[in-house]
């Protein structure tokens, strides 16, 4: 999924685009070869006759025309430690930490393990690390599995598949994948495929329930003085219809429904545009249950996405409920602010869509 258009790809893009032509020739619709990894963290020149295969939600295949398959995974992470090139960086390595030693070697290079010996079974690990401003790691790595008809073409391969990653090169600025990056405290959880949003890695991501084949999931704060309630859901846009009207009018049938200013006595009801074109519905109530008084701060955030050419409207909705006894305290007051961020960050992707 590219996240600026090939026909007026930005200016990093070209550059990338520039380089691959000097080096392997150039030809009419070049742009359309070029492929987007981790939602544009990541673009590189397709070569001919090469294809890739997307899985979701960052990771996919690419298949040479040679006949054999390449797995890649791309991540990110906020390790300034890492980011600037101090020896935390060499525990990304794994693998390769028997012939990569120094810091300074493991940032901005195309890193290869090629199998020596008894190949056939084992793999060819190739990866890239990029640091982005001393704050965030990029890790791009792909695997081949060699066959015994493979190994005896693993340099090769090897070579081949390294160029190609030499040819490509990651985003000078933030992106919506790095917005979502694994930290220290957070860590990002996977709703169901279609919602992606950072938690706090102390608390538990667990599944409450299921309607219509889509999880509720609840992430419990340790002392249970608070819960995220998290789900996400998604609709084709009919054919025909024109997408933004369709996304304008289910904004309005909860705005004016359930979320009307009538139907509770709200202590918050806001409604924003984010920059990415996602409307966000934020409300706060009082409530009780089973005797306990409750605060449920709601946010839901609504985005088009397209997927297989078909564009869908992907709703999330996401609730903070905080016993009432404990909503002034500093903590929570955290909380409230660090799930307002990262809903405003989080991916709403498109049902069977790749990244």
């Amino acid at each position: 999924m590219a996240v600026f258009d090939p026909r007026n790809p930005p200016a990093w893009v070209r550059q990338l685009l520039s380089r691959a032509y000097r080096r392997h020739g150039s030809g009419d619709g070049a742009e359309s070869r070029m492929i987007s990894l981790g939602l544009g963290t990541f673009v590189a020149p397709l070569p001919e006759g090469w294809a890739l295969q997307p899985a979701r939600p960052f990771s996919g295949r690419l298949r040479p025309g040679e006949g054999y398959a390449v797995d890649y995974r791309l991540d990110v992470y906020e390790d300034p430690p890492a980011a600037r090139g101090e020896a935390r960086i060499l525990d990304y390595l794994e693998d390769m930490r028997g012939s990569v030693r120094r810091p300074q070697d493991a940032l901005g290079h195309v890193l290869a393990l090629v199998p020596d010996r008894d190949p056939a079974g084992r793999e060819i690990v190739w990866k890239r690390l990029d640091p982005l401003k001393g704050t965030h790691v990029r890790e791009l790595e792909l695997r081949c599995r060699l066959t015994a008809a493979l190994a005896p073409h693993r340099a090769e391969i090897a070579r081949a598949v390294g160029e190609w990653l030499n040819l490509g090169g990651f985003a000078p600025e933030l992106t919506v994948l790095d917005r979502v990056a694994h930290s220290a405290a957070l860590e990002r959880a996977n709703f169901q495929d279609t919602l992606l949003m950072r938690v706090p890695r102390a608390w538990t991501v667990e599944v409450d329930g299921e309607t219509d084949g889509r999880k509720l999931f609840a992430v419990d704060e340790p002392e249970d003085r608070e819960t995220i309630w998290a789900n996400s859901r998604f609709v084709p846009v009919p054919a025909g219809a024109d997408a933004g009207a369709f996304m304008a009018h289910s904004v309005a049938a909860a705005w004016n429904g359930p979320l009307a200013a009538d139907k509770r006595d709200w202590s918050l009801r806001r409604r924003e545009a984010l920059p990415e074109g996602d409307v966000l519905l934020l409300t706060a109530n009082d409530e009780t249950e089973r005797g306990e008084r409750l605060r449920r701060l709601s946010w839901m955030r609504y985005g088009l996405r397209e997927s297989g050419g078909t564009d869908y409207l992907v709703w999330a909705p996401v609730h903070l409920v905080t016993a009432a006894k404990f909503v002034d305290e500093a903590a929570q007051v955290e909380t409230e602010a660090l799930v307002d961020r990262e809903i405003r960050n989080a991916l709403l992707l498109p049902p069977g869509g790749g990244g």
